[in-house]
């Protein structure tokens, strides 16, 4: 077998046919490699999406919304009114917590230091009939403390609107019950 490797012709053909079997290789992966995956679902022109068949139609930001995103912050977050942060939260957010566990500050919201509270801003994620996504940005005045970014989702209730759910950014913001698995 070395002595043939040693012909020049021989090498040089075997060098051809596998860079011919890797060229055909290469033709074979590329024109298979989407077989399997699934298919994007075809959206219908003027048809419902399914962030409105779940939360409605879009609306203006309301004003009340972002009023009851503020006390909670201050109430919960900061811990400054639980009353009050328990008030303009629903079931959801207090998860299995009575109302007087809710108030020894013991409660399922991260906290921020008060000392170092710089401020609320937000982002509009969705506004729509029957929920308001906001990403809420808490700023720091202490380099000790850093920024921290929270999903908090208001739904309407009664007259006003409630905190559905808080929980910090990086974590999976709530699922549509139709949508969830």
């Amino acid at each position: 077998m070395i002595t043939l490797w040693d012909r020049p012709p021989i090498r040089r053909t075997l060098y051809s046919i596998s860079f011919l079997v890797l060229f055909l290789g290469l033709i074979v992966f590329v024109n298979n490699r989407n077989n399997g995956a699934a298919t994007p679902t075809a959206v219908e022109p003027g048809g419902p999406s399914r962030l409105q068949t779940a939360y409605g139609s879009p609306i203006p930001l309301p004003k009340a919304a972002t009023d009851v995103a503020r006390r909670f912050i201050h109430g919960a977050v900061l811990r400054e009114d639980l009353g009050g942060s328990w008030a303009d939260s629903t079931a959801s957010v207090h998860g299995a917590l009575t109302r007087a566990q809710w108030l020894t500050g013991t409660i399922p919201v991260s906290p921020f230091p008060r000392s170092a509270f710089g401020g609320i801003r937000y982002k509009i994620e969705h506004s729509r009939r029957r929920s308001v996504m906001l990403l809420v940005s808490i700023g720091s005045i202490t380099s000790d403390v850093h920024f921290q970014e929270f999903f908090i989702e208001m739904v309407p209730s009664g007259a006003g609107w409630k905190v559905n759910y808080f929980g910090p950014r990086g974590t999976n913001p709530p699922v549509p019950s139709d949508q969830a698995n």
